[in-house]
């Protein structure tokens, strides 16, 4: 098949579930898709980027997420600090038993966010062996958006300028969809920066299937489960 016919896909967490953008590598026949839960998200892509994390430490201190944060300077706190693998034990109501046990356990506090997408975490961890990261990639659609932008980091996607901004790169790089697929976010729990980030994950599994993807860190590290820890741009 060739290149620009296989497909690539971006897949970002929202409020209903996961929401999918799926197209060949040069963007031709783009679809959008809505799942419930992991298990669901079924596409035939040659390359996915989701925007998790994939691989947990036991500290939970990774690598790629040091980096990242560096990179992302001074908007550090767009990547979160994921949580240890021992704090998935604990059930979605047991935040403060979880962030009691990880300082107990010298790993210093669960934030909030990350323990809000806890759930999400644990459906790619359940399924996820490493044979299949050969063609899932933890990405991070900040990173994704500053390298469409020369680099540098844009204006937060929780304003109105920033998703604007967000909306004119992907215009730009080719998407062409995005004003109808807006329209179908509603009922669905997504909303605009979703679709946004899920896009520009598109993007970052285009440079992974061309070979220009950029991965953090340069010297792998896997977890326990033999996950590779790695978050590709």
């Amino acid at each position: 098949m060739p290149l620009h016919m296989q497909r690539v896909a971006g897949v970002d967490g929202c409020k209903g579930g996961w929401l999918a953008v799926a197209a060949n590598s040069d963007l031709s026949e783009a679809e959008l898709h809505f799942a419930s839960k992991w298990d669901d998200v079924r596409l035939s892509a040659h390359v996915i980027a989701v925007d998790m994390p994939i691989g947990i430490s036991q500290r939970g201190v990774r690598q790629c997420e040091v980096e990242a944060r560096k990179l992302l300077s001074p908007y550090a706190s767009r990547v979160f600090k994921t949580l240890p693998r021992g704090a998935l034990q604990f059930a979605q109501s047991e935040w403060i038993a979880a962030n009691q046990w990880s300082k107990d356990q010298g790993f210093g506090g669960l934030s909030k966010q990350i323990w809000n997408i806890r759930p999400k975490i644990n459906e790619i961890d359940r399924v996820i062996v490493p044979q299949d990261q050969a063609r899932v990639h933890e990405a991070h659609p900040e990173l994704a958006f500053a390298r469409l932008n020369g680099g540098k980091a844009l204006d937060s996607k929780h304003t109105p300028e920033g998703l604007r901004e967000r909306k004119r790169l992907l215009t730009q790089a080719g998407f062409t969809n995005l004003d109808d697929w807006l329209q179908q976010l509603r009922g669905n729990g997504a909303k605009a920066d979703d679709l946004f980030d899920a896009c520009v994950l598109v993007l970052t599994a285009k440079n992974i299937l061309h070979g220009d993807g950029i991965v953090l860190p340069a010297h792998e590290e896997r977890d326990s489960r033999g996950l590779r820890m790695s978050i590709a741009y």
